[in-house]
């Protein structure tokens, strides 16, 4: 039974990441006094980025066209591994193999980008190892504190444990913890003010310049890959933030499906009110981002030994 819920969960993110980065879109276009695009342009922009024929470099090898299948393919096992509808220490993954997912991600899509041997794909390919490099220590010292916290290394193990115990009575200093991975999670996401995801200036691009070379179906399931992680760690994170009505930690399934689209609604109105509010950093400063993030993370870790 854990094994089917899981399934349909995962199905269920696959289904609605799409819809989930249309919502943030659109709530930021209304926070700007605009109208915006339905939410359901993503859907369109990858059913038209389909049909579409690619045009392919003849100076690219293998690398080039085995990238957005690894990186599609590693979205997709985060997915999998992710409490993000249902939490089960046996149908979820390991923290740090969602952490080592996610830098295979990385560097499958910076070997994409690099094997054009374009301008632009070197320069965010350089980029978004540097980001990759500061972040995955802030990730793994996020890691050690929930799981010194809950004693679950596991992702549904961590939610299930949080679920029983309100954090912030019981571990008050998790706020530190929480805090530093939503940091992490809009450096993944590739959302400011680490990235703009809808940049085509060459000064300020990372993700759009390692994807610039590609085109048709391989821009699809990059630009699918990039939709699905950053929905699945943003709505992971509010289960983390609020571990409530998450089905296989004690919710009912009519509770589960109404608290799941109650998140899925507030985590797209407040990623769009974050973009809203500020600009994206000089690439040169997000040592200075990452640096508060590390430190935040470093303080929750500390107090949850202490404590």
């Amino acid at each position: 039974m854990n094994t089917l819920t899981s399934i349909v969960s995962t199905v269920l993110m696959l289904a609605l990441a799409p819809l989930f980065i249309g919502c943030v879109r659109k709530f930021k276009a209304w926070l700007g006094n605009r109208r915006g695009a339905p939410v359901i342009t993503p859907y369109r922009s990858l059913a038209t980025l389909l049909r579409k024929e690619m045009t392919v470099s003849e100076h690219t090898s293998w690398v080039f066209r085995a990238a957005p299948y690894v990186v599609l393919s590693i979205a997709v096992l985060v997915a999998i591994f992710v409490p993000t509808v249902f939490a089960s220490s046996s149908a979820t993954g390991n923290l740090f193999l969602i952490s080592a997912l996610l830098m295979v991600g990385a560097g499958a899509l910076v070997m994409g980008g690099m094997d054009a041997a374009s301008a632009f794909g070197g320069m965010g390919s350089s980029r978004e190892m540097t980001i990759a490099m500061l972040t995955e220590p802030c990730l793994i010292v996020v890691i050690a504190a929930l799981g010194s916290v809950t004693g679950s290394w596991n992702a549904g193990g961590v939610v299930q444990a949080m679920a029983g115990a309100p954090w912030w009575f019981v571990h008050p200093f998790l706020i530190f913890t929480f805090a530093a991975f939503a940091m992490i999670v809009l450096a993944e996401g590739a959302r400011y003010p680490v990235d703009n995801p809808t940049t085509h200036l060459e000064l300020t691009m990372v993700h759009e310049a390692m994807v610039l070379e590609y085109s048709g179906p391989y821009l699809a399931m990059l630009e699918y890959a990039s939709m699905l992680k950053f929905a699945v760690l943003a709505l992971w994170a509010a289960n983390l933030v609020v571990p409530y009505g998450i089905l296989g930690a004690g919710a009912s399934l009519l509770s589960g499906v109404v608290v799941f689209a109650a998140k899925f609604i507030v985590v797209a109105f407040l990623t769009a009110l974050l973009e809203s509010m500020v600009a994206k950093m000089r690439f040169y400063r997000l040592q200075e981002y990452f640096t508060t993030a590390y430190l935040l993370a470093f303080f929750g870790l500390i107090l949850s030994l202490i404590f």
